[in-house]
C-alpha cells in the first residue's frame, strides 16, 4: 500500500539529530580534555619554575596545588579526550562497574593514603616531596568510590565513557565556570566591603594597615579582628551559605540537563550523570582546597569526604530531576530537587563557616572547644545522612525497571 507523502516523517535539516548532538558533545569533550591536560600540566610546571627562579622556599603548600593540577590534567584530561575520540570513531564503551574486590582494594588504598599522608606530616618525612602523592590518592578516591557505589546500586545503563565524561565535565567545565562567576562576585564584594569597613574608624585603620603592609593580612591578630566583626560574619554566611550554593548547583547541573539531547535520559541515568558531575567537581575542589594548610592535612582530608558526598548527592538529585523532565515532563520534581540541593549545600557551608569563625574569633577556650566539637558532630551527622540518602536514592531507582540503552 502506498503511503501518502503527508504521512511521511519530516526531518528538519536545520536541527541536529540526536546523533548530531552526540557528535558535538564528544567533540567538545575531546577539546576540553586535551585543553585541560595541556593548560594544567603547563601551569603546574610554570608555577614550579617560577618558584625555583625566585628562590622561594618550597613547602607543601606550594607543591600540593602544583602537583594536584598536573594530576588532574593527566588523570582526568587525557582519559576524557581518549574516551571522546573513541566515541567519535564509533567504538563502544563497556558498562561502568567494578568488582567487590576492586572496590574493597580502593577503600583500603584510601585508608592507607590518609594514614600515610598524615604520617609524612607528623613525622616530618620530607612532606614537601612525599605528601603530594598521598594527597592525590586520598582526595581523589572518595568521589570515585561514591560514584561506583551509586552506579552499582542504581543498576542503570551507564558506561565508562559517560562516567569519565561526567567527571571531566564536573572538574573542568562546571568548576571552571563556577570559579569564574564567583571570582567576579568576590571582586565586587571586596570593593563593597572595603567601602563599608572604611566608613568606621576601626575599619579605616585596618584598611590603612593593609595598604601600608599588604602582607599583614596573614597576621592572625588582624584576621581575628576581621572575623569578630558582625558585618564580616554576616557577609560570610550570606556569601558561602546562600550565594555560592545558588551559583554552583545550577552550574553543576548543566551537563545532566543537556545529556538528554544526545541519549534517552531516564531518571536513573540523569541521577548518575549528576553524581558523576558532582564527583568531578569534588575532585578538583578537594585537591586544590585540601592542600591549603599541610599542618591540618589529615583532618581536612577526612572532612572532604563529607563535602564530596554533599556534591555527589546534590548534583545527583538535580540530575534525577532532569531525568524526570526529559522522560515524563515533571517540572515540579526538578524544582523540588533544586530546592533540596541548594538547601543541603547551604547548610554544609554554613556549618563549616561557623566552625571557622568560632575557631578564630571566640575568646574563651572552653566555649570555643565546645562549639567546634558541636560543629564537627553536625558535619559528621550530615555526612552520614547524605551518604545514606545517596545510596537510598540509587537503590530506589534500581526498582524502576530496565533502562534504555544509549551513550
Amino acid at each position: 500500500m502506498d503511503v501518502l507523502p503527508s504521512a511521511l516523517p519530516v526531518h528538519d535539516e536545520r536541527q541536529p539529530s540526536r546523533s548530531g548532538w552526540r557528535s558535538i558533545a564528544l567533540g567538545l569533550a575531546a577539546a576540553l580534555g586535551l585543553g585541560a591536560f595541556f593548560l594544567l600540566v603547563t601551569g603546574s610546571l610554570c608555577g614550579l619554575s617560577l618558584t625555583l627562579v625566585e628562590r622561594r622556599r618550597i613547602v607543601p603548600e606550594v607543591t600540593l596545588p602544583l602537583f594536584s593540577l598536573a594530576a588532574i590534567g593527566t588523570g582526568l584530561g587525557l582519559p576524557l579526550a581518549w574516551h571522546a575520540i573513541a566515541g567519535l570513531r564509533g567504538r563502544p564503551s563497556r558498562r561502568f562497574a567494578l568488582s567487590a574486590v576492586a572496590g574493597a582494594a580502593l577503600v583500603l588504598m584510601y585508608v592507607l593514603a590518609v594514614a600515610g599522608g598524615q604520617a609524612m606530616v607528623s613525622l616530618k618525612l620530607a612532606p614537601t616531596l612525599t605528601l603530594p602523592w598521598f594527597h592525590v590518592v586520598a582526595l581523589a578516591l572518595p568521589p570515585v568510590l561514591l560514584l561506583w557505589a551509586a552506579a552499582a546500586l542504581a543498576q542503570a545503563q551507564f558506561s565508562w565513557r559517560q562516567m569519565v565524561g561526567g567527571l571531566g565535565g564536573g572538574a573542568f567545565a562546571a568548576a571552571g565556570l563556577a570559579f569564574a562567576v564567583e571570582l567576579i562576585l568576590v571582586i565586587v564584594g571586596v570593593v563593597i566591603a572595603a567601602i563599608v569597613i572604611g566608613a568606621s574608624p576601626d575599619g579605616s585603620e585596618i584598611l590603612r594597615r593593609l595598604q601600608t603592609a599588604p602582607g599583614s593580612l596573614n597576621d592572625p591578630a588582624l584576621l581575628r579582628s576581621f572575623l569578630r566583626k558582625p558585618s564580616t560574619i554576616i557577609t560570610l554566611f550570606i556569601s558561602l551559605g546562600v550565594i555560592v550554593p545558588l551559583i554552583e548547583e545550577p552550574i553543576k547541573s548543566i551537563l545532566p540537563a543537556l545529556a538528554g539531547t544526545w541519549q534517552p535520559l531516564t531518571p536513573a541515568r540523569g541521577f548518575l550523570w549528576g553524581v558523576a558531575t558532582g564527583a568531578g567537581f569534588a575532585v578538583l575542589e578537594g585537591l586544590l582546597n585540601g592542600g591549603l594548610d599541610a599542618r591540618e592535612w589529615g583532618t581536612v582530608a577526612l572532612l572532604r569526604v563529607g563535602s564530596t558526598a554533599m556534591h555527589c548527592f546534590a548534583t545527583g538529585l538535580i540530575g534525577w530531576g532532569w531525568g524526570q523532565v526529559w522522560a515524563r515532563r515533571k517540572w515540579p520534581r526538578l524544582v523540588l530537587a533544586y530546592v533540596v540541593s541548594v538547601t543541603l549545600h547551604g547548610t554544609w557551608n554554613s556549618i563549616s563557616v561557623g566552625m571557622a569563625v568560632v575557631a578564630e574569633a571566640v575568646y574563651q577556650p572552653a566555649i570555643q572547644n565546645a562549639l567546634v566539637a558541636v560543629s564537627a558532630i553536625l558535619l559528621i551527622l550530615l555526612t552520614l545522612a547524605t551518604i545514606t540518602a545517596l545510596m537510598w536514592l540509587a537503590r530506589g531507582l534500581a526498582s524502576k525497571g530496565p533502562q534504555p540503552a544509549g551513550e
